[in-house]
């Protein structure tokens, strides 16, 4: 078997053992030009032409404008590859540096970035379920090393996965299975030609020193280590494999709510976890807010499991993404930091009757004729977000607001006043729960501290008088 066929084969036989590829799927080819992926390209069309792949492929071409002629040129290669080959085409051109600029990226994430963010938008407009890409046991061993001296854990060991999904397109690499060396040498049996980006050169960035520095450097006594860590890799993948099958049923009890701000996690539950578990779990959290993992390292998620366990309740802890981490008393929030308008009103005076809006909550008066109401019946009814009060004995306007430094009322079944601070205190009410408190008052006296507590105050009796129901439409906070 010559070389150009072992090649293929590898190919092959690491797309059925991944199952990568099912037949009949549009794939994308992210073809840059450069020998790997100009070999991906040959391969698969050899595949196809064997037998061994039923694929149509659709070639993108991202074009990142950092080279001036030199990437029109490698766009001019990689466009006739597509015309000597009778394959559809798309080049899409981003402005790497002005992103750069714009969001205070380095030039490598930028363009990783935009460049993904292009072959999802190509492979939706020409219906492809896969967007495949080049990379190898080299680019795996760099990446390992890369992520070893930022700090990582197993599931950083792992490297470049064979699939991933991102944002909710299924990105493939075929090549895992080959060394550089390889490929080039594949090229060089079919006398194929490639384009060479000097940018690759360049060891002021990580990835080049990485791998035109310490790596040749590594392999002077190691001449297999690009396999022994792919090798490696494969093991660490099986077991965060495991661990994310983990983290999926630990997030089932862990997890008490979740929005797009916010997501909150019960701390007995979480602090009984496997220590990876909790690493995935927090990750997990993280990617739902929004907030990017590349500034977080192993000590990062050290350090916010070490804090929501150690903490004393109401600390808070900030970390990369713009991320707050806040310890309550049995349980922990995660919330992603925003702007809070100026605009929202701190008090409203409540129609009666009538719907009100405050503090994105729906505030509903009814006026009740005490004649036709059951007392006994209505308490057993009550819930925390709907309360009635004796209406003789209240003194209008009816007000909403928030706390105030100093507030103070009679809880309902005591007999003193109480400072609300001490009384949420004394509740264990966590601190981010008590952001969505605040009070109901007539023009003398707090009626109801929302949605925890009411007053002794207007109260209602067996009498038959008239009664207010105040009633808010909110979700029941999950404790």
């Amino acid at each position: 078997m010559n070389n150009m066929q072992n090649i293929e084969n590898k190919t092959d036989g690491f797309l059925k053992q991944n199952d990568l590829l099912p037949g009949g799927a549009k794939v994308l080819l992210a073809i840059s030009g450069g020998a790997d992926s100009v070999a991906l390209l040959k391969i698969f069309l050899s595949l196809k032409l064997s037998g061994k792949i039923k694929n149509d492929f659709h070639i993108a071409h991202i074009n990142h404008q950092l080279r001036a002629e030199k990437s029109l040129e490698d766009e001019k290669f990689v466009k006739a590859l597509a015309e000597k080959h009778k394959l559809p085409i798309t080049v899409e051109s981003v402005d790497v540096k002005k992103y750069a600029k714009e969001t205070k990226l380095s030039i490598e994430t930028a363009a990783r970035s935009l460049r993904l963010a292009a072959l999802r938008r190509i492979a939706d407009k020409n219906n492809c379920r896969f967007i495949a890409t080049a990379h190898h046991k080299n680019d795996n061993a760099e990446t390992v090393i890369h992520r070893m001296l930022r700090g990582t854990g197993f599931k950083g060991l792992a490297g470049i996965r064979p699939a991933t999904i991102i944002n909710g397109k299924t990105f493939i690499r075929p090549l895992l299975c080959l060394m550089r060396q390889e490929i080039e040498e594949y090229l060089k049996s079919q006398n194929v030609s490639w384009r060479t980006d000097l940018t690759n050169l360049d060891c002021r960035f990580t990835r080049n020193r990485i791998r035109h520095k310490i790596l040749p450097y590594l392999e002077k006594n190691t001449p297999n280590l690009p396999e022994l860590i792919f090798s490696l890799s494969q093991h660490c993948a099986i077991l965060a494999k495991n661990i994310e099958k983990n983290t999926d049923s630990a997030a089932q009890i862990c997890i008490i709510a979740q929005d797009s701000r916010q997501i909150v996690i019960g701390l007995k539950d979480f602090i009984g976890l496997y220590e990876p578990v909790k690493v995935e779990m927090i990750q997990y959290a993280l990617r739902k807010l929004g907030c990017g993992l590349q500034k977080f390292t192993s000590e990062s998620y050290k350090q916010i499991t070490d804090f929501v366990k150690s903490a004393q309740s109401g600390k808070t802890l900030t970390v990369p993404g713009k991320i707050k981490i806040t310890k309550g008393y049995d349980k922990f929030f995660i919330t992603a930091l925003s702007k809070t308008s100026d605009d929202i009103p701190r008090e409203i005076i409540l129609s009666v009757p009538g719907k009100n809006l405050f503090a994105n909550q729906l505030i509903e008066t009814e006026i009740l004729p005490g004649s036709n109401l059951d007392i006994k019946n209505i308490k057993n009814k009550k819930n925390n977000f709907v309360e009635w009060f004796d209406l003789e004995q209240i003194r209008m306007p009816i007000v909403a607001r928030f706390r105030r430094q100093g507030d103070k009322f009679i809880p309902f079944g005591q007999e003193k006043f109480k400072k609300i601070g001490k009384f949420l205190t004394a509740e264990k009410i966590d601190i981010n729960r008590r952001k969505s408190v605040f009070l109901i008052e007539d023009r003398e006296k707090i009626l109801w501290l929302v949605p925890i507590r009411r007053s002794t105050e207007a109260a209602i009796t067996a009498q038959k008088r008239s009664i207010m129901q105040i009633k808010i439409s909110i979700r029941p906070f999950k404790s």
